[in-house]
């Protein structure tokens, strides 16, 4: 096993090992980390049987390893040997991590809760779900599916005026061409709603990843949100897929993804950082 740097990465085979994997994210691939990591390399053997990706940061020469915006973890691929030791692999390279990982690969990880729909398992939807299906199909809304995403980017770019979505102008950047790359890969999915906004999902042959959507406050207020998430999941259920809600930490996010059906999984988070005290000082200002 040995670090790869993104230039030196033999990109199809790496891409190739994450599509093989069994239940490997949309995380892990090249035109993913491409659009949203600031810098990736890999830890790989030499056939790409086996590997994980390392999204990383450098600031000032300071370098930390890192979530990226939009990806929720990060996960071993191909054949995992038990005998090979990622933490200790990782830490050759890296000293200040901030990482979340699918399973627990450092000491010390805490538990953290993401939502999605299995395939094949009974999804219980919760009463408000219900009531806002209700109200939106009584006032007809009606769901446009297609891979043309310019009118639900437009929608999430207007919000970012009120800092609506969470998003900055950097962060818009990265989704913008994470939506361009993944129409490229044939992983888009869009879903419309009275042209008033709508979601966009990424898609594989083996599950639906919800990724931002917005709509105006008053589709929302009739349920609008409620019916494109949910005919997004009826779309998983009927094509044999998995749904993932993408995971937030916000409990309201929670609440809305447990009432159309969300089921808890657990994953890990790592943080150990050991910056120079100029470093600290530097982010306290900023």
């Amino acid at each position: 096993m040995k670090i790869v740097d993104r230039k030196d990465i033999d990109i199809g085979r790496w891409n190739k090992l994450v599509r093989s994997t069994k239940e490997s994210s949309f995380f892990s691939y090249g035109w993913y980390l491409d659009a949203v990591a600031e810098n990736w390399c890999v830890l790989v053997n030499d056939d790409y049987s086996c590997g994980i990706a390392l999204p990383f940061s450098t600031r000032f020469g300071v370098v930390t390893l890192y979530t990226p915006i939009f990806v929720r973890y990060v996960e071993i691929l191909g054949n995992e040997e038990s005998s090979i030791d990622f933490e200790q692999l990782i830490r050759t390279r890296f000293t200040n991590i901030c990482l979340a990982t699918k399973k627990q690969l450092f000491n010390g990880s805490s538990e953290q809760v993401y939502q999605n729909i299995k395939k094949n398992n009974d999804r219980n939807v919760g009463s408000q779900a219900k009531r806002m299906l209700k109200k939106a199909s009584k006032l007809k809304l009606t769901t446009y599916q297609s891979n043309e995403y310019e009118l639900v980017l437009s929608s999430i770019k207007e919000g970012l005026e009120n800092k609506h979505q969470g998003l900055n102008s950097k962060s818009m950047l990265s989704l913008e061409q994470l939506i361009k790359n993944a129409k490229t890969e044939n992983a888009l999915n869009v879903i419309q709603i009275d042209y008033t906004g709508g979601i966009v999902c990424l898609e594989s042959d083996r599950e639906i990843l919800y990724l931002k959507g917005v709509v105006d406050d008053s589709t929302k207020k009739n349920g609008g949100m409620y019916l494109a998430l949910n005919t997004a999941i009826e779309n998983a259920i009927d094509a044999n897929k998995n749904f993932d809600f993408g995971g937030s930490k916000v409990e309201g996010v929670k609440g809305f993804n447990h009432n159309l059906g969300g089921k808890n999984v657990v994953y890990y988070l790592y943080e150990n950082v050991n910056y120079p005290w100029w470093y600290r000082l530097m982010k306290k200002m900023k």
